[in-house]
C-alpha cells in the first residue's frame, strides 16, 4: 500500500494519536501560559489530529475533532511547530496568549512515498513489462500530485476502491482507460481523468519487439471520519484494496465546516 506522507510527520502523528505525548507540559507550573488555537487547510476545512509541538521539545498536543487545541507553555514568546500527514509543517511564533492562534496548513507539493514498489499491475503475459518513462517513483508522484478527492464525494461520505485498466501502446501512450470497479460519485471520473493524462511509458516487449500491454491500477478513496457507518465501510474497502497488493490511498475529510 502506498500512502503519501513525510516520514518524520508520520511517526509524530501516530505518537500523538495514541496519547503518548501529554496534551500539556509535563511539569506545569503556576506560571505557565495557556495558548489556544485551531488548525485548518487552505480550503478552511478543519484538520483533526494535527501535531502541535513547542519547538525543540517533545511537549505538545493534537488538534481535536473541531480542529482546536489547547497548550500550556512556560513563557512567551514561543515557537510552535504544527504538522500533519500530507501537509507542509509550519512554524508559528506566539507572542500574545490573548488571541487564538489560527494555523492554515498547505498540502505537500512534493510528497515522499513510503514504498517504491509499483502500485500498478500487469494483466498480460509479456517478456518485458512496460515501465513509466520517467521511472515508477516519478509516476507515483504524478498520481499523488494530481489526483484529488472530489469535494462533493467527501461531504457525502463516498469512499471505496476505484480500479481502472488501461493499455500502454507500442508507442508508449496510455489509451483505452476503462473503469473496472467504481464507487459512484465523482471519484470514478477523477481517476480516469488523471490516468488518461499520465506521462508516457516505455512499451512492453515480446520477442524483442514493442507490444501493447494491459495494466491495472487500484486507488482507495478513504473518508477520515469517526461515524460508525463510515468506519465500517472504510475497513471493508481497505480489505478489498489489499487484495490488489500495492495501491494508492487518497484521504479526505467528512467535515467541511470551518473554524468560526
Amino acid at each position: 500500500m502506498i500512502v503519501i506522507h513525510k516520514p518524520s510527520i508520520w511517526s509524530l502523528f501516530w505518537i500523538l494519536s495514541f496519547g503518548l505525548i501529554h496534551p500539556v507540559i509535563s511539569q506545569t507550573t503556576s506560571n505557565s501560559i495557556r495558548i489556544t488555537g485551531s488548525v485548518m487547510n487552505d480550503q478552511e476545512e478543519i484538520i483533526q489530529g494535527a501535531a502541535i509541538l513547542i519547538k525543540k521539545s517533545t511537549t505538545g498536543t493534537a488538534s481535536d475533532r473541531s480542529g482546536n487545541f489547547l497548550l500550556q507553555v512556560p513563557s512567551l514568546p514561543t515557537v510552535l511547530v504544527i504538522s500533519y500527514i500530507g501537509y507542509d509543517s509550519q512554524e508559528v511564533e506566539v507572542k500574545d496568549a490573548d488571541a487564538p492562534v489560527i494555523v492554515r496548513l498547505t498540502q505537500t507539493k512534493d510528497p515522499v512515498l513510503t514504498k517504491s514498489e509499483p502500485s500498478y499491475q500487469l494483466l498480460d503475459q509479456v517478456d518485458e513489462a512496460p515501465q513509466p518513462i520517467s521511472g515508477r517513483e516519478e509516476w507515483h508522484k504524478y498520481i499523488a500530485r494530481n489526483i484529488m478527492y472530489p469535494a462533493n464525494d467527501r461531504k457525502a461520505g463516498v469512499q471505496g476502491v476505484v480500479v481502472v485498466a488501461f493499455n500502454v501502446g507500442t508507442d508508449g501512450k496510455i489509451k483505452d482507460v476503462e473503469l473496472l470497479r467504481g464507487i459512484g460519485g465523482e471519484c470514478d471520473q477523477e481517476v480516469i481523468r488523471v490516468i488518461s493524462s499520465a506521462p508516457d511509458w516505455i512499451p512492453a516487449k515480446q520477442n524483442g519487439q514493442p507490444v501493447q500491454a494491459r495494466m491495472r491500477v487500484p486507488i482507495l478513496f478513504r473518508v477520515d471520519s469517526d461515524k460508525p457507518e463510515d468506519l465500517s465501510k472504510r475497513m471493508k474497502e481497505k480489505a478489498i484494496a489489499e487484495e490488489y497488493g500495492k495501491h494508492f490511498v487518497v484521504v479526505g475529510y467528512s467535515s467541511s465546516s470551518s473554524f468560526k
